[in-house]
C-alpha cells in the first residue's frame, strides 16, 4: 500500500531529527513528485538541503543548480508547528511545548507533531511554583555547643583512631609477617578458649 503524503512527510521530519539529512532529501524529493505545486514541501526541502555541507552534497549525491529562491508570500503566516521549532531551536523550550501543544490540539492525529510535543516535553517539563506548604518538614539539625569540633572531624578523628596500644611491629619484612601471624595465632587462641 503506498504512503500517504502526510505518512511521507512524517518520515522526512523524523529523517531530519535523527540527522539523516540524504535521506529526508530523497523523502522531500518523492513528496514533490507527488504535489510538484506544493511550495511549502519545496521550502522545507532547501532548507534541509541547506544543512549539508558542500562535500556532502558531491558525496554520492550530484549538486543540484541553484534554483532562484521564490519570494516568501506575504500573506503566508507560520503554523504553530513552525512556531514551536523556531521557539526550539531558539532554546526557548517552554513556548515551543505550548506552540506544539496548539497544533497537536489542531491535528490530534499527527504522529509526528504528538512525537515532538512528547520530546519537548522532556527539555522543557510543565512546571510552576513549588507547594511549600504540603512539603515534607525535616527536623532541624542539633547544634554544636560553641567550640566543639564539628561532627565530621569527630568522625573522621574516630575512624583513624588506634585500636588498643600502638603496633610495636618490626621494620624487617620478614619478621613483621611472623609477628602478624602471631597475632592472628594468638587471637584464634583467646577465641576457641573463651567458646
Amino acid at each position: 500500500m503506498p504512503e500517504s503524503a502526510a505518512e511521507l512527510e512524517q518520515r522526512a521530519e523524523r529523517a531530519v531529527r535523527r540527522g539523516e539529512l540524504h535521506a529526508a532529501l530523497e523523502l522531500f524529493d518523492h513528496l514533490i513528485a507527488l504535489a510538484p505545486d506544493e511550495e511549502r514541501i519545496r521550502q522545507r526541502r532547501e532548507s534541509v538541503r541547506a544543512l549539508l555541507q558542500p562535500a556532502e552534497l558531491s558525496n554520492g549525491h550530484p549538486p543540484e543548480p541553484d534554483e532562484p529562491e521564490p519570494a516568501p508570500a506575504a500573506d503566508r503566516t507560520l503554523t504553530d508547528a513552525e512556531r514551536g521549532e523556531l521557539h526550539a531551536g531558539a532554546g526557548r523550550f517552554v513556548e515551543a511545548r505550548r506552540c506544539y501543544e496548539r497544533a497537536l490540539a489542531a491535528a490530534p492525529d499527527n504522529q509526528l507533531v504528538r512525537e515532538r510535543l512528547e520530546e519537548l516535553r522532556e527539555l522543557a517539563p510543565p512546571g510552576g511554583r513549588a507547594d511549600l506548604g504540603s512539603a515534607e518538614q525535616l527536623p532541624a539539625p542539633a547544634s554544636v555547643p560553641p567550640g566543639a569540633p564539628a561532627r565530621s572531624t569527630r568522625v573522621a578523628d574516630a575512624s583513624f583512631a588506634p585500636i588498643g596500644e600502638p603496633s610495636t611491629l618490626p621494620r624487617d619484612p620478614v619478621k613483621m609477617l611472623e609477628a602478624l601471624l602471631e597475632r592472628i595465632r594468638a587471637g584464634r587462641r583467646d577465641a576457641s578458649t573463651r567458646a
